[in-house]
This record gives structure tokens, sequence and C-alpha cells, in this order.
């Protein structure tokens, strides 16, 4: 079943049909005369894609919805619900978001540990074997630790931590593997300083747009992966063991502390390069301390109790990794998690990982944080209870350049806010709002207006299984694309309320994608303040939105609700219900409508294609919107229509029909 399951992830990776949409189902063939387009796959223009120069770096997901926007549904409801049946297993959720990256590569939970487990069996004593393995693979040779004895550190757990440090040595050989090629000079904090603060100079040298090619992703992926399989063993056994021995011990080794306390008390830490920490019990209090350049690794494992966990620098918590890797689990409790930047699962050429197995906690940073990936993965895990999540910019799920971010919340009433105080980069669209880029976003760098070096976007994938949940954003968000990048935005149920500014709500912005699915009957409520919202797209961009029921209520700008601009394809599906529609921009450029930025150039002859459905129930639409009606059929205003343009491609349609998407797999085991 895993063979089968991981040969369908790769085959809607690359584009690949898995029966779904083979066929037309109304009402799409005809909304497709009605815009004038019958012939078309509903695809832009995909030739500046080929010729770009980033064109090796457009991940295989991205391409396959920018090649066929009307499968778009059915391939990220299938994504969907591929990490939903992974949400019990963190190294299954790291295994998928690997294939996102278009590597082919899966690795048993146990991979390699049969060799390993018998080397530390056969050692005099397991702990100090792990940590001479240790000592050969990174900075410490010839050191000698002195250890607890096996009265106050016995066994089996003296043996599981043995096992884990042992894979932590074996990943770090992948790490060496992965950033072999990288030239001298590349530390975290030039990277952070080009890649997150912007810091970065025409042509300077090294350049992290230069290095993204140099990572071999598979190396990384393969190390991350061992060590997360190694981590969810410790955990099975510290939740399964009945009487765990009553051990305090701490370790200060060349690669980082090493902190064991079982002893159940509540305990204030302040650490710095936490290699493997083991707490048991009691409600701890963190804060991490800003790194070393050397340090690559952490793990931090928390059992029981209501936590606060807080750093005091970019990159300190464990679940953040630049050049190396970071997980932090804690497995019940309500806690609190405090960051500033690069916090909470946010990869920087590496891997990072945070699980919350229950609990109604609380995510708090201010950028590149809950699930924000470069150059690598980040995965964010929460089990149940009613979550918040808080930051301002290029959070909850941003996929950058080579990153694959993906954040899961498994049920629970939560809330995502990306904040627009304090102002901290302010929107080119809007200048006193913040760029959000977040909650499934997946983004590039536009090269062209500053040296030429562009990068190809990544993809960020938000997916909540239940709740009645609230989404607030400001600029690019709730399922965006910015240059060659994916968003996706996948809330599974519930009565939901999402509001943004400008680019959101499935939209997106020159050569990207960005896909919103609602699935389930709830009674959802939409709010864009300004423009390019709910199946919206620019510059030869895919946006794409599906709600598929209940009696849903819209609020917009204008560009919005099933439009194409700028010889991009915008899509609009609303399923069931009774709903009603807003539009504030009186000229009512909204509900399927195809524009050109200007006329007079080549693009004339281009693929524009707006789509607006409604497919059931009784539904109320503004009065100056004089096209729309329940039960009726529109085109969409042209400027030219006497020459047929494709770039003016328009349709709506209100009536009583089916999905014309499936939204989820057509068969089960």
């Amino acid at each position: 079943m895993l063979r089968h399951s991981a040969a369908l992830l790769i085959a809607l990776a690359l584009g690949g049909h898995a029966g779904a949409q083979t066929r037309d189902r109304a009402p799409l063939p005809e909304l497709l005369r009605q815009a004038g387009a019958a012939t078309s796959t509903g695809a832009p223009d995909l030739a500046g894609l080929d010729a770009s120069p980033t064109r090796d770096q457009q991940l295989p997901f991205f391409r396959a919805v920018m090649a066929a926007p009307l499968d778009a549904p059915y391939r990220a409801g299938v994504w969907g619900d591929s990490f939903k049946a992974a949400a019990g297993s963190p190294h299954a959720l790291v295994t998928r978001a690997g294939a996102l990256t278009g590597a082919r590569l899966r690795r048993p939970i146990d991979f390699g540990m049969p060799a390993i487990e018998a080397r530390l069996r056969a050692a005099p004593d397991p702990l100090a074997a792990a940590l001479a393995w240790m000592a050969l693979t990174q900075a410490g040779a010839g050191w000698v630790p002195v250890l607890p004895d096996r009265a106050q550190l016995p066994d089996p757990l003296r043996y599981e931590l043995a096992r884990v440090l042992a894979a932590m040595a074996q990943s770090h050989e992948f790490l060496q593997r992965a950033f072999e090629r990288f030239p001298p000079g590349v530390t975290p904090q030039l990277l952070r300083r080009q890649a997150f603060e912007g810091q970065l100079g025409p042509f300077e040298t090294p350049d992290y747009r230069q290095l993204l090619p140099l990572v071999e992703r598979e190396a990384v992926i393969g190390g991350m992966l061992d060590l997360v399989g190694a981590v969810e063993r410790l955990q099975r056994f510290v939740k399964s063991e009945a009487a765990l021995p009553s051990v305090d011990w701490s370790l200060q080794t060349p690669f980082g502390w090493i902190l064991v306390d079982t002893t159940g008390r509540n305990n204030r830490r302040r650490l710095k390069n936490p290699l493997l920490v083991l707490d048991v019990g009691g409600d701890d209090e963190y804060e991490f301390l800003a790194p070393d350049d050397t340090h690559r690794m952490s793990v931090l494992l928390d059992h029981r109790g209501n936590d606060r966990y807080a750093t005091a620098a970019p990159g300190a918590d464990p679940s953040s990794a630049t050049l190396g890797y970071g997980i932090l689990w804690d497995t019940q409790g309500d806690d609190r998690y405090e960051g500033t930047a690069q916090a909470q699962a946010s990869a920087l050429f590496g891997a990072a990982l945070l699980v919350d197995g229950g609990g109604s906690n609380r995510f708090v940073a201010s950028s590149r944080s809950q699930a924000h990936a470069v150059g690598g993965l980040a995965v964010l895990l929460s089990g149940g209870g009613d979550d918040e999540f808080t930051s301002q910019t290029y959070s909850q799920a941003t996929g950058g350049p080579q990153g694959v971010a993906v954040l899961v919340d498994t049920g629970g009433n939560d809330r995502y806010a990306l904040n627009n105080t304090p102002l901290v980069r302010p929107s080119p669209q809007l200048a006193d709002r913040n760029t959000s880029m977040g909650q499934g976003a997946g983004y590039g760098m536009r090269g062209d207006f500053f040296d030429g070096r562009s990068l190809a976007g990544g993809i960020g994938l938000l997916l909540d299984l239940g709740g009645n949940d609230r989404y607030e954003a400001q600029v690019f968000a709730q399922g965006v694309g910015y240059y060659e990048g994916l968003g996706v935005l996948l809330d599974d149920g519930g009565d939901d309320r999402f509001e943004s500014a400008w680019y959101a709500m499935g939209s997106a912005a020159h050569y990207a994608a960005g896909v919103l699915l609602a699935r389930g009957n709830g009674n959802d409520v939409y709010r864009s303040s300004h423009e390019m919202a709910l199946g919206a797209a620019t510059d030869l961009s895919v946006g794409v939105f599906v709600d598929e029921g209940g009696n849903d209520d819209y609020t917009v700008g204008q560009l919005s609700l099933g439009v194409g601009h700028a010889n991009s394809t915008g899509v609009f599906v609303d399923g069931a219900g009774d709903d009603s529609y807003t539009v504030m921009s009186t000229d009512c450029r909204a509900l399927g409508a195809a524009y050109q930025h200007a006329w007079g150039d080549a693009r004339e002859t281009l693929p524009n294609l707006g789509l607006f459905m409604d497919l059931g129930g009784i539904d109320s639409y503004p009065a100056h919107c004089t096209r729309a009606a329940n039960n009726a059929r529109w085109s969409g205003p042209r400027v030219w229509p006497l020459l047929d343009l494709a770039s003016e491609a328009a349709a709506g349609i209100d009536g009583e029909w089916p999905l014309p998407f499936a939204l989820r797999l057509l068969t089960r085991p």
C-alpha cells in the first residue's frame, strides 16, 4: 500500500492523470463554450515558464497545476488526503513533503537501524559508542566524555538515547554530503542576511541564489527521515513505559548539550546549542539562546505538561534549522511557542520539524516561521485543540525558493493571523499593509529588477482538518503563489472565515499558482477589501478557488470571483448552498471576467480565461452586476467583441449542476 501511495503522489506531482479528470462533467464544457474557449485546456501560455532561466528549479507539482488548472482541485484534494492519512506519523509527513520537492526517495522508518543497533549492542556501553561515533563524524576527535553509570542512567532508557545519538551521527554524514559543494565562507549568518533579511548585494559572493542548485536534496531528505524515524521511536518508548527511571543528567559535548530529566519537575532552562533534550513531566519553560555557527543539529522531546518555548534570536529554537536539522516534539498539553524570526519549523538549507501532540496551543512569531522553508523542508504538525497562530510575514506554510513547507492542524477551532502591526514589510500594493506571504504560499525571487539572478518559488501547503477556523491576512495569503511558486490552502469542514486585502484565497501573480479548497458544507465567510481574490490571477498565472457547499457570504473589491488578468487563468466554483455576493467596484469587475493590463502588443492573442460557477441554491448578486443572476449563464465583457480574442475568454453560470471536479480520490482500498 505504501508503494502504491508513493506512486500516486509522484504521478500527481509530475502531472500524470489518476483517472479523475479524463472526462468532462457539466457545466464545464458549456461554460467554456460560453466563454468562447471551447477547446481550451484552461492553461495559460507556458512558453515563458519553459524559457525561464530558472526552468530547472520549478517544482513538479507547480508545473502540473500550471499545465492543467482544471485538474488542480483534484490534485490538491488528493495531496491533502495523503497528508491527512499520514498525520499519525511525522516520519510519513516528512516523506510526503519530500515528494513535493520532486525527490523520489522512500525510506522505511527504521532504515539503516539494524546495523546501528548491532553496533550498539556489541559495545560495552551503547551510550559511549554512540558518542564516539558522533566524534568521528563531527569536530570532536579526541573528546572523551564522563558518562553516568548504569545505576544513574539504566537500560532500556540508556539504550534508546544511544540509538537516537547514533542516528544523529548518521544523519550528520548526510548533511556533509548535501552541502559538500558549497564554497568556503557560507555561514548561517550570511544565509539569513541574504535570504531572510534581504541584505544582498548585486553579484555578492557567496550568493545563496547560486548555492541552491548545489544542494543534494536527496541527502537532505534522507538524513532527516532517518533522524525523524529515530525520534519517533523514542517518543513511542517514552509514552509506552509505565515507569521510567528517575534521571537528571546533563552533558556538554562538542556538538551541543545533552539533557535528560525524567523527574517530572517544573524546569526553567536557558539553552544554547541543544543537541538532545528529553524532558518527561512538569510544566517547563525553555529559553533558547542564539546558536553557534557550527551548531547543525537539535532534537528536543518533551512529554506531558503545559510548556513554554521562547527564542531569543532567529534560528535559536530546536525546530529551526540552518545548514542542518531541527526537531521539537511536544507530546501533549496546552503549550505556548514564542519566537522572533526563523522559528517554529523553519528551514534554511536543511529540514525542520515541529510536532505538538495535542492541547490548545499558541504559536507566536514575527517572520519566516510556523512552517517556512528555503532550500529544504519544514513541517509543522499540531494535533487537535483550539490553536492560535500569529505572525507578521512569511509564515504559516510558506515555501520559498527550492523549499517545501507544510502545516497540518488535525482539528479544533483555530485562528491563523498574519497581522498588520507592527508594519515590518510594507506591501508594494498597499504601503500601510504587511506583505503576508503565508497561510499556504509559494514564492520565488524576481531578479530582473535587480541583477538578473532570479529564483523559482517553492510550495507552501496549509491543511486544516476540521473545526470553525478563522484566517486573517493582508497581502499575498491563503492559497497564493508568486513568481514560479505554488500556494495551497485546504480547509476540511466547519464554518470558517477568511479575511484579506489583496492577492488571496486562490490567487497568484507573475508565473505562479494559488489554490484554495474548502471542502465540506460549512457556512463560510470570505472578505477581500481590495482585489485579486477568490480564483483570480495575473501575469501568466493560475488562481483556483473551490467551496464545496454551505451558505456562504462573499465580499470583494474588484478583479475577483473567477477573473483572469494579463493572460492568466482564474477559476471560481461554489458547489452548493444559498450564497451572497457583494462586489464593491462600481463597474463589477468580477464574477467571470478576463481583462488585459494593456492593448497593442503580442499578448492580445495569448489565452486569458475567467470562469465563475455557482452550482446550487438561491443566490444573491449585486444589482449593479447585471450579467449575473440565478439560473443564468453569461459571457464576460469584451473590449474587442468582433475579434473573438482568446485573451478575453470569460463566462459565468448559476444553476443546479454537479461539481465539475473531483475533490477527493474516486476509489478507496
